[in-house]
């Protein structure tokens, strides 16, 4: 929502190209902020910033940030 994508996107290959980008950034030492998300987003995912959505809350940002969680997680077992 933040984003602006179609409600189709991040699909889950999208997602995970996304969280696993974000985990290696931020395992660089580099600072996760709404420009990196941003920039992340729009680079898997064509309709970004194409689509308006009113009065929704950070709920895209959280479920990126659980995935990328996952993917950490994932990768230590």
């Amino acid at each position: 929502m933040t984003f602006g994508t179609s409600p189709q996107e991040p699909n889950r290959p999208q997602a995970f190209n996304i969280s696993s980008e974000a985990v290696r950034y931020a395992r660089s030492g580099n600072v996760l902020d709404a420009a990196k998300w941003t920039e992340l987003v729009k680079k898997h995912c064509p309709s970004a910033g194409q689509w308006i959505y009113k009065g929704l809350d950070n709920s895209d940002i959280r479920t990126l940030l659980a995935l990328a969680i996952q993917v950490t997680e994932g990768r230590a077992e």
